[in-house]
């Protein structure tokens, strides 16, 4: 397998505050999510959060609503 590939297929670790700006929310809401387990999936290094973008995305995608299902 060439890096190029390997390389294409991990999600970019992001931290807090590039989270908060991509989901447009302050850091304290996201520090919030985080306390009461309602937010995106994030990994722990060394006591700081990181994000993985494509785990964000899929925790986008569960909260979206279809409203012509609920109408």
């Amino acid at each position: 397998m060439s890096e190029g590939a390997s390389a294409a297929t991990v999600s970019p670790l992001m931290d807090s505050r590039e989270i908060a700006a991509y989901l447009k929310v302050s850091e304290s809401t996201l520090s919030r999510w985080r306390s009461a387990g309602q937010g995106p999936p994030f990994l722990r290094l060394g006591g700081i959060a990181r994000y993985r973008l494509d785990a964000v995305d899929a925790w986008l995608a569960r909260m979206e609503h279809d409203h012509a299902a609920e109408g």
